[in-house]
């Protein structure tokens, strides 16, 4: 006998987190924590390099720019090659790269990642040498160097091979040099501009008029992501002063009525206003039974036959009627009396959503 059953639905993964806002009480928040001052961004690096110090798990011949990079390093040094290849698996290209945040001077030190560029099979123990790190000028603003630490592990023996998490990137803590600073002009003279991390007009409206409360007049919101706080001449606050202040305004940001759905995790996220409009749902769950020759196995995929008997059993499941309340533990109790399961839950909120008797956005990741 084999026996087949399925779940109508989606599939989804084992286990599914729902998380919740608590509606009750409403929460505020630092301005800085949601905004920037404009011009105070992090500027991304790259640069090629070399790491060395492989134990014969480095690239192979087969990766020409390893071995013209190689070539080139050692004629620098004075120390031409014979031939323009090598055999040595001690060696790897990799790019490194890093995020360089505002205001950091030069002789300060960054943290770069650096990653695997040709098949070599692990950067663990391996030393980068001297590269630069260019921005999106090709300025060179870093210089990175040293010790590669690698989060995995790799083994390889005649019969079998281990790796256990990633061994071909790694990172360098404070592995580089700040060469160059990057020039951050943080307002035009008569203008502070802060900018928020999500465009939206209610949060650019109630930031504006808590900046305004706090004793800058005449700051307004320009669009829903950006908003101007002109420079009191009569204040003698020095600048750095004057942005902490504006940083520590405190705001309540609009809740919000986005559901949030990974089909591959199965993990749920439900937004504060996220609403219902009344309707009535019900989740069926059929299993279906493969009754097949009792004197041998079957394979689970086998072809029915005519000696084959197949029975389909429906069970009854109560109608349950949502009614929309202010709240939004009215949603996460109606799913449970549903017995929205973790296989089901995504596939009752993308119906509801269809239904148009659910308000608010969906986004599958």
């Amino acid at each position: 006998m084999a026996i087949l059953s399925k779940w109508m639905g989606a599939s989804m993964a084992v286990a599914a987190v729902l998380l919740t806002a608590i509606p009750a009480s409403a929460v505020d928040v630092r301005l800085k924590d949601i905004g920037r001052i404009i011009e105070a961004r992090d500027n991304q690096l790259l640069g090629y390099g070399l790491v060395v110090g492989l134990r014969n798990t480095g690239d192979s011949k087969n990766m020409l720019f390893t071995n013209k990079a190689l070539t080139n390093l050692l004629t620098q040094m004075g120390l031409p090659p014979e031939k323009n290849s090598y055999n040595s698996r001690n060696v790897a290209s990799v790019i490194v790269t890093a995020d360089m945040p505002p205001f950091l001077k030069s002789g300060q030190r960054l943290n770069v990642l650096v990653s695997s560029l040709g098949d070599s099979n692990s950067l663990s123990g391996g030393t980068l040498l001297r590269t630069e790190l260019k921005g999106a000028d090709q300025k060179t603003y870093a210089v990175a160097q040293g010790p590669v630490i690698v989060g995995g592990v790799s083994g390889k023996s005649t019969k079998t091979s281990l790796v256990q998490n990633e061994t071909t990137v790694g990172r360098i803590p404070e592995g580089a040099i700040i060469e160059n600073s990057v020039p951050v002009s943080i307002f035009d003279y008569q203008n502070i501009t802060l900018v928020l991390d999500s465009p939206n007009f209610v949060n650019a409206s109630r930031v504006a008029a808590a900046i305004t409360r706090a004793g800058f007049s005449g700051t307004r919101a320009l669009d829903a992501n950006t908003i101007k706080i002109p420079m009191d001449q009569d204040n003698n606050m020095p600048l750095v002063d004057l942005i902490a202040k504006i940083e520590n305004v405190r705001v309540e940001p609009e809740s919000s009525a986005r559901i949030v759905v990974n089909s591959r995790t199965g993990t749920v996220v439900i937004g504060e206003q996220v609403r219902l409009f009344p309707v009535a749902v019900t989740q069926g769950k059929i299993s279906v039974r493969i009754e097949g020759d009792q004197t041998g196995e079957r394979p689970l995929m086998a072809m029915i036959s005519d000696k084959d008997s197949v029975r389909i059993d429906e069970k009854a499941n109560k109608m349950v009627v949502l009614k929309p309340q202010a709240t939004l533990e009215s949603l996460v109790n109606a799913l449970n009396q549903i017995g929205a399961t973790p296989k089901d839950l995504i596939s009752v909120i993308q119906a509801l959503k269809e239904a148009n008797a659910l308000v608010g956005d969906v986004q599958v990741l």
